[in-house]
């Protein structure tokens, strides 16, 4: 019925971690021969997937796979110990974008700030010409960014 992952103490002192299956929602066991008792918790696989719930899939051998990430699982798995995580999406901010006009002529450039990345653009001829590749208006735009 339920999942548990048991610690304790090895006869060397020494961590170990299994995961026992339970037939009733509680964990009893018989210490002889464990070593001493750390701790004792309900255990649960994670499968992390946007649009895609979990599935059982056992093979040929009786191994027993959680598709589609086909990660192997204790033989007595249920779709009950298995914790479905939707990541969240981000969401995509607007960029932020300013105007300029050129000094010499009437061209207008535009100089774009995309917040989720933090990148800046700019379409004037200086972004091309300078080494780095920073014209005037992106360092400009680069300044109000720090104070933001």
């Amino acid at each position: 019925m339920a999942l548990f992952k048991f610690q304790n103490l090895n006869k060397h002192g020494n961590l170990r971690t299994r995961i026992v299956h339970s037939p009733t929602s509680q964990f009893s066991f018989n210490p002889s021969g464990y070593g001493k008792f750390v701790n004792v918790q309900r255990f649960y696989y994670e499968m992390k997937h946007t649009y895609l719930s979990a599935s059982l899939y056992t093979d040929a051998n009786g191994d027993k796979f959680i598709l589609p990430s086909m990660e192997k699982v204790h033989p007595e798995t249920t779709l009950d110990d298995i914790k479905n995580i939707k990541p969240k999406v981000a969401k995509r901010k607007d960029p932020i974008i300013e105007t300029s006009m050129s000094s010499s002529s009437d061209i207008e450039y535009t100089t774009r700030y995309f917040p989720d990345s933090g990148k800046i653009y700019c379409d004037c001829p200086g972004t091309f010409r300078a080494k780095d590749r920073r014209c005037k208006h992106i360092k400009s735009m680069e300044l109000k960014v720090k104070k933001w």
